[in-house]
């Protein structure tokens, strides 16, 4: 049988088969398990006048009939065939290339080599357009927020007033504030007559090693100046 003129293409998952014949009708495209059948007339380099397209294409590997399509354009035969399991030919049919050159190219507008496509298919994975997302504007620098400075930030914590007595947290060093923690006790007792000063020594935390004078205790006031000159 004489083939008709024929290019293709192909992707991990499936054909591109097309039938170089312009003003198409009666098309008829059948998919078999490793065939594909086309019927119908049309003008293609062969003859410049209307004439009987057929033709069978025993494929080299086996295809999804159910799931494999065709359109007809103006200028061409489009047929999409839905390989079985994914992987590259390389090969369109079941026959030596030398035999094929005469009726079977490459559609170079729609080739694609398997290294092209990984590289197609890592830019989908990083979201396709949005590449590295090196350039999303506020992720490396973020340029969209003004260059926030953590470093600067945290400093500018030491004059956030009007948090409940914390003093805008004055720089607050955290490991003097752990050991005060385990310093709770005082290690002395006032007794069970003992005066009270309006808080516990047993459970207060000292935000510092460093007690300001103006927390001592206000029943026991320092030496009035006068006495010192009796």
């Amino acid at each position: 049988m004489a083939h008709i003129p024929i290019k293709w293409a192909e992707r991990k998952d499936r054909l591109f088969i097309t039938v170089d014949a312009s003003n198409a009708k009666d098309v008829a495209v059948t998919f078999g398990e490793k065939s594909v059948s086309i019927a119908g007339t049309g003008i293609t380099a062969k003859s410049s006048e209307p004439h009987e397209l057929k033709d069978e294409l025993q494929l080299l590997n086996e295809i999804v009939p159910a799931e494999s399509t065709f359109k007809v354009t103006g200028v061409s035969i489009q047929i999409c065939a839905i390989k079985k399991e994914e992987g590259y030919w390389n090969r369109l049919v079941d026959e030596p290339t030398k035999a094929t050159k005469g009726w079977l190219s490459a559609d170079w507008n729609l080739w694609k080599d398997e290294d092209d496509e990984a590289e197609e298919n890592a830019a989908a994975a990083n979201f396709g357009g949005y590449g590295d997302m090196d350039g999303m504007g506020g992720m490396g620098g973020m340029g969209g927020m003004g260059g926030m400075d953590m470093a600067s930030m945290m400093g500018g914590m030491s004059g956030m007033g009007g948090m409940g007595g914390m003093g805008g947290m004055g720089g607050m060093d955290m490991a003097s504030m752990m050991a005060a923690m385990g310093n709770g006790d005082h290690g002395h007792s006032h007794g069970a007559g003992g005066h009270d000063h309006g808080h516990s020594h047993g459970e207060a935390y000292s935000d510092s090693d460093d007690e300001d004078p103006s927390d001592e205790d206000p029943e026991a006031p320092a030496a009035d100046i006068t006495d010192l000159d009796a």
